[in-house]
């Protein structure tokens, strides 16, 4: 991500081993020597200055195998500090879109989920390839104003312990009470409903390490301590972990789904019909405009990252469209199959500019990544099949 940039744990061990000895200390060496891969990696993860010492033991005691699994493991299995525009905290190494470890299109989950016909092929296909746009399964950050942001569509947890994130993970205790055992209260995470309603702000989702209880604020306090990377590696990495689960990669599809299924039932604001009939306001969904595979992911991924603005960016895409056809009937239930492969098209491109004004993160790129070259997607109207 740009403007992100890391630093080590902790700035007062910058000066241990600044300058590698030709001899470490014995204790760097026996570890470097014979220590696993695990003592080796937590032990560079708190000592960034100590790598290249135990590196160069590593390899001369022709431990280079291991060598490139502690690399490994510092990159994608440990968090590391970042700082960012956005704020600072622990984060783990991003892997790249292209790589299919961990994202939503590759989960093993998928087979199961449609065979029990909760999603269809036509729904894989659209969140898989929309889900690119956003994180993998296992990501996992905590350098924002949140205290944590976990999964494919970053579910949060905030400063008072509530958010998204809370309700997915209470969700997913209600669906696999053994999953969440293993996955959360065993590793120390634990959430209750708070509230008295059924929205994010209902629950609430705390980090008990060694089995004391933390107030949400001091749950963000453990993380956030620079100085403490054993505090990230005990809070983070069972998130990792979770969302490398296949059951909780479940649960992430299918609010994936359900996000779908809400974001095509808006039903556009705006000035509707400007150019028809005195202005006759919009009660159809969106999903009546626009039917295609490639459509349904457009307005999913704009609702994963600008839920606020499908309604009003869509209906401006609508009166466009209606101005520059005055004559295309009203009702999108009575176009005709040759009108849907002329109108769709045009819906389509007049939406994307209403993408990019709303001020969606990188909606040009987001866009090519949809409907570009090597979309699996369709654009064919009718294309889209949902579950009924």
């Amino acid at each position: 991500m740009f403007g992100i940039t890391t630093s080590p744990a902790n700035g007062a061990t910058l000066g241990k081993g600044a300058s590698v000895a030709a001899s470490p200390p014995p204790d760097l060496k026996t570890l470097a020597r014979t220590g696993d891969v695990d003592a080796i990696a937590l032990h560079i993860q708190a000592h960034p200055a100590d790598r290249k010492a135990i590196e160069h033991e590593m390899v001369k005691a022709s431990r280079t195998g291991d060598l490139s699994r502690v690399a490994q493991t510092l990159k994608y299995e440990l968090p590391h500090w970042t700082t960012s525009p956005y704020g600072d905290g622990p984060t783990f190494t991003l892997r790249a879109q292209s790589d299919p470890t961990n994202a939503v299109g590759s989960s093993p989950a998928w087979p199961g989920l449609v065979q029990a016909g909760t999603v269809t092929p036509s729904e894989q296909r659209v969140i898989g390839r929309m889900a690119a746009n956003e994180g993998k399964l296992d990501s996992v950050q905590a350098y924002d104003s949140e205290t944590v942001s976990v999964g494919a569509m970053q579910k949060t947890v905030n400063a008072s312990g509530t958010g998204e994130l809370a309700k997915q993970v209470y969700d997913f205790s209600q669906v696999d009470p053994a999953k969440y055992k293993a996955l959360f209260t065993d590793t120390g995470w634990s959430v209750a409903h708070t509230g008295k309603g059924t929205t994010a702000d209902d629950y609430t989702m705390t980090f008990s390490p060694d089995g004391t209880p933390k107030t949400p604020a001091e749950t963000r306090a453990y993380i956030k301590d620079r100085s403490a990377p054993d505090h990230w590696n005990a809070a983070l990495v069972p998130l990792l972990q979770a969302g490398r689960d296949p059951a909780f990669q479940a649960q992430q599809i299918g609010d994936f789904k359900r996000r779908l299924d809400t974001a095509i039932a808006v039903v556009p604001t705006g000035t509707a019909y400007k150019a028809v009939k005195g202005g006759t306001p919009y009660t159809r969904p969106i999903s009546d405009y626009l039917t295609s595979e490639q459509g349904a992911a457009l307005v999913l991924d704009q609702s994963v990252n600008r839920p606020s603005r499908v309604a009003s960016s869509f209906g401006k895409a609508l009166d466009t469209f209606y101005a520059a056809n005055p004559k295309a009937p009203a009702d999108p239930a009575q176009w005709t199959a040759d009108q849907r492969v002329e109108y769709e098209p045009k819906i389509m491109s007049a939406y994307q500019a209403q993408r990019e004004a709303s001020k969606m993160t990188a909606p040009i790129e987001r866009y090519d990544r949809i409907v570009g070259q090597g979309s699996t997607l369709s654009a064919a109207p009718g294309s889209f099949v949902g579950t009924r």
